[in-house]
């Protein structure tokens, strides 16, 4: 679970389109073509099932016409006044009359009450009063069989026989007529449907008596068994509609009719694969339309999402531009002209928020370098950028010196004109020195009253000189406003630079503790007054 979790975290906002788009595609393909594909496959059985009951009951009726067609035949030879007055010259008139007109029967016989078939010469006769239709119009009956193969020519054949009556009923012969199966196979074919529909006729047995297909010429599947569930499901009564294995080795699915009188069993069946042939091929062409939409959801997704993606690795990239320092960095924006308009507004907000962000950052800068009170550097800026150009002075062989500037009774200034007053005073001085210090002098406020400048390339003499110029400008410049004058003087201590480190362990602190001695000698010493450090 949590290797999972882990990696849909990970996704970046182009892999997570694109495994959405494809979950909604799927999910959408599934959710059309299973209830498709179940409703047509139902259709499918429905249809294959009428389409196989229509089938066997015009067969069935075509076999019952068939049979029945051929029994009146029989039946009205039987009936004719020649076969009961046993006329048997005359009858055999009729038949040959009757076979110039209609070849459906090989032979047609009249056969004695003794069982025998006698032929024009008196010394040939055919016994076969041991066959079932001689026994069954010995019981007055008509009776059509089952196929049957032929003790003369070995073929199979179809019997139909009626028993001729006398006037009181009395039985005098039997009326025989013999049809091979050639008649009844070119009625089957003309019943085939469908690419793999069949269509059977069997005996009460479950024997192939014939079939539409055109296989089913051969003699040698006449009488053979059909082992399949259709039969069983005939013997039974079952009304089960499942596939099953078909007499030729394939999945069907079938349909059974019994005959009147439960002597025949038509059998229709229809290949599985032809049933679903056509919902296959369509079921096929849905899934490849699918996978095509899909693969263009994807391209679309790559495009959409690489649209998406360009503003917002711009974006990531000006954010660690903007953290390494470069507060300024601004985004293109040709280059996210196609983007969508929420992101290109993003952009748009950053590069305002850099602009702010810079103008800011250079304000902090400067406030952290500048006294806000005296417009001048502070003391922080003293301490890093004055010692920067410090130490490249004392590497250039340049002496360097420090002066820490007080100015006297600073603290009566308050008492007596207020802080508001205290705070001019202070600008006002600041001003004095900025003027008068040379640009070789930085000047800076280093707290409170007190200022501290470097003097740059100058010994101890050179800063005396200037600082003395300096206490004699602060006396001579006093504040003045509308409503006061401040008279001002001033104490200064010199420390000029020297290798050996006495306070500190940079040599600018150490400077800076030795002028602040000196300072400290001049307040001592009546103030208004420069000392340097001895």
């Amino acid at each position: 679970m949590r290797p999972m979790f882990s990696y849909f975290t990970n996704q970046t906002i182009k892999m997570r389109f694109q495994l959405w788009i494809v979950v909604v595609i799927v999910t959408l393909t599934f959710s059309i073509i299973v209830p498709f594909y179940f409703i047509e496959k139902k259709d499918r059985l429905d249809e294959a099932e009428n389409q196989l009951k229509q089938v066997i009951t015009l067969q069935s009726l075509y076999i019952e016409r068939w049979n029945q067609e051929k029994l009146d035949t029989i039946k009205r030879f039987a009936l004719s006044d020649h076969a009961k007055f046993h006329e048997i010259g005359e009858l055999k008139r009729e038949f040959q009359d009757y076979s110039r007109v209609n070849s459906e029967f090989v032979s047609i016989a009249y056969v004695e009450k003794d069982g025998f078939i006698r032929s024009a010469d008196p010394a040939i006769s055919y016994y076969v009063g041991d066959r079932q239709y001689f026994k069954q119009a010995l019981e007055k009956k008509s009776f059509i069989s089952g196929v049957i193969i032929s003790k003369d020519s070995g073929k199979p054949i179809i019997t139909f026989s009626a028993p001729v009556l006398g006037d009181h009923n009395d039985f005098k012969g039997a009326v025989l007529g013999i049809v091979t199966l050639e008649m009844l196979n070119g009625l089957m074919k003309q019943l085939s449907f469908g690419e793999t529909g069949e269509v059977y006729v069997l005996d009460s047995n479950g024997n192939i008596v014939t079939a539409s297909s055109d296989t089913r010429k051969s003699e040698e599947f006449v009488n053979v068994p059909m082992k399949t569930e259709i039969v069983q499901r005939a013997k039974t009564g079952s009304t089960s509609n499942d596939s099953y294995i078909g007499f030729r080795g394939e999945r069907v699915y079938g349909q059974y009719k019994w005959s009147t009188g439960k002597s025949w069993i038509v059998v229709g069946e229809i290949t599985q694969r032809e049933v679903f042939q056509k919902l296959n091929q369509l079921s096929i062409a849905i899934i490849i339309i699918s996978l095509i939409a899909l693969i263009l959801s994807i391209v679309a997704a790559i495009t959409i999402a690489s649209r998406m993606e360009r503003p917002i690795r711009y974006l990531l990239r000006g954010t660690k531009i903007i953290q390494n320092g470069n507060y300024d960095y601004q985004i293109d924006a040709d280059k996210i002209r196609m983007a969508p308009i929420e992101l290109r507004q993003l952009v748009n907000t950053f590069n305002l928020m850099s602009n702010k962000l810079k103008a800011n950052i250079s304000l902090l800068e400067h406030s952290a370098l500048v006294d806000q009170l005296t417009e001048i550097h502070n003391r922080r800026y003293m301490m890093q950028e004055g010692n920067k150009q410090l130490q490249a002075c004392i590497a250039a062989g340049q002496t360097c010196s420090v002066m820490m500037f007080d100015i006297d009774h600073f603290k009566k200034i308050n008492d007596s004109y207020g802080h508001l007053v205290g705070d001019r005073v202070l600008h006002h001085v600041a001003s004095i020195l900025q003027r008068h210090s040379g640009t070789d002098t930085i000047v800076a406020r280093y707290g409170g009253e007190e200022f501290i400048l470097l003097a740059l390339r100058k010994n101890a003499q050179e800063s005396v000189s200037l600082a003395e110029d300096l206490r004699r400008h602060i006396m001579e410049e006093p504040y003045l406003d509308e409503q006061v004058t401040v008279h001002l003087t001033a104490s200064i201590g010199i420390a000029e630079y020297s290798p050996t480190l006495e306070f500190g362990t940079m040599v600018l602190e150490d400077m800076v503790s030795r002028a602040d001695h000196a300072l400290y000698r001049a307040k001592s010493g009546g103030r208004n007054r420069v000392e340097l450090d001895r």
